[in-house]
Order: C-alpha cells, then structure tokens, then sequence
C-alpha cells in the first residue's frame, strides 16, 4: 500500500468525510483490521480564504505548496487536496513536487464519461463554476457544462463560505439545492456534480431530484485505487 499525503481543512467537515471513505475503501478491499497509510495537514480555512482574498490565486498557490512538499518529507507518495476548488492551482502544486496529484476534476470527469453523461450540471463556489479549470477538464472528457444563472452562482458562493464551511445544514438550503438541480436538468443537465466538497455534506445523491454524483466519493475512491493499484 502507498503513502497518501492529505491537504484538508477545507472545510474540516468535510475533510473528515475523506478520511472515513478512504479508510473504508482501504478496509473493504483488504478486509481484517486494514487501514489506509496517510499523512495529513488540516488547514485553517479563514487563513487560506483571507489570504486568496487578498492576493489571489497565486498567493493561495504560495501557501499551498509548502504543506505539498512537507507531506512529501514526510513520506506521503501521493496527494489528495480534498476540495473542488484549490485545483485552479493544480499545476502549481504539481510542478513543486515530484509525486503525483490525484485531480479531482480528472476523476469525475473519467467517471461521468463512464456513465455515459454528456451534459452535467456543477453546483460549486464561484470559482468552480466560472474558472476555466472545472470546464476545460469536462470538455476534455466529451463533457459539456452548464452551471446555475449569475444570481444563483452568487447565492451558492454565499452559502459555501457563509454556511456550509462553518458547519450550518439547514433543510431550507438543501430545498434551494433541489431547486437549482431541478432548473439544471429542465435546462439539458443529465446529471449534476456536486462540486463543492460542502455540498454532499448537507445532500446525499440518492436525495437529488436529478442523478447526482458526489465529487468526495468519487475522489475518495481514485485515491483508494491509487494506493492500492
């Protein structure tokens, strides 16, 4: 079994979801007490948000990377950033290191392309939703992309940072999720990805009203198939 280097903390919430699933995925395929080997740095959300803020990308970039190259001292022989939206840096994180990044976007984008789904919905921060990274990935893939009209993309970035990364659930907000979903699929969504690594947290697949895969599970597992592979 490889090392697999955690960055999380983005949110915690979530990032905790990471840890359960690829430990289960490790303990499942091997079976009797087995576990996952990981190295894991947890971020302060408010200190990464505060400095991308401030100077962009780049700086977000600039702050990522040394926790990328301190994992790999540490051992780690593979990283997993357990969020959608620090993959706008990918290739930074990738060109500072020498082991290999497992994307997220690259891993939903091959299981969305396995399920036969030509037009997906992307529910996420503003950033997934308008950078080019998220996009230019699915298409890529053969994948087209649409996203929710300006209002809504503004009301979801809102929510992220307002609510979900802070840890409030609120059955109100997983009904406005419902609504985007179904306005998505009204206009040629297949299916939605839930691309905010917030979102599966407050709404599991099976409660979409359109067909709706989870970007955590789905990059919980290539990592999973990558130590184990």
């Amino acid at each position: 079994m490889k090392t697999l280097g955690l960055i999380g903390g983005t949110s915690w919430h979530s990032t905790v979801d990471y840890y359960r699933l690829i430990n289960r995925g490790v303990h499942e395929r091997l079976g009797e007490v087995n576990a996952a080997r990981l190295v894991m740095f947890s971020l302060n959300m408010q200190e990464f948000k505060n400095i991308i803020d401030a100077g962009g990308w780049k700086a977000g970039e600039n702050y990522l990377v040394p926790f990328a190259q301190k994992l790999e001292a540490f051992g780690a022989e593979g990283l997993v950033m357990c969020a959608n939206t620090p993959h706008i840096v990918a290739d930074g994180i990738r060109a500072a290191v020498s082991i290999p990044l497992i994307h997220i976007v690259e891993a939903t984008a091959l299981v969305l392309a396995q399920k036969n789904v030509s037009t997906v919905g992307v529910l996420g921060t503003t950033f997934t939703m308008e950078q080019p990274f998220y996009r230019d990935m699915l298409e890529k893939h053969g994948i087209k992309m649409i996203v929710p009209e300006p209002e809504d993309r503004a009301w979801i970035n809102d929510n992220i940072f307002g609510e979900l990364a802070a840890g409030v659930f609120r059955d109100e907000t997983k009904q406005r999720y419902k609504e985007l979903m179904r306005e998505l699929g009204e206009r040629g969504a297949q299916a939605v990805a839930l691309a905010c690594t917030e979102i599966p947290v407050l709404i599991k697949p099976e409660e979409c009203p359109i067909p709706a895969f989870d970007t955590i599970a789905i990059h919980a597992n290539a990592a999973v198939e990558w130590m184990l592979g």
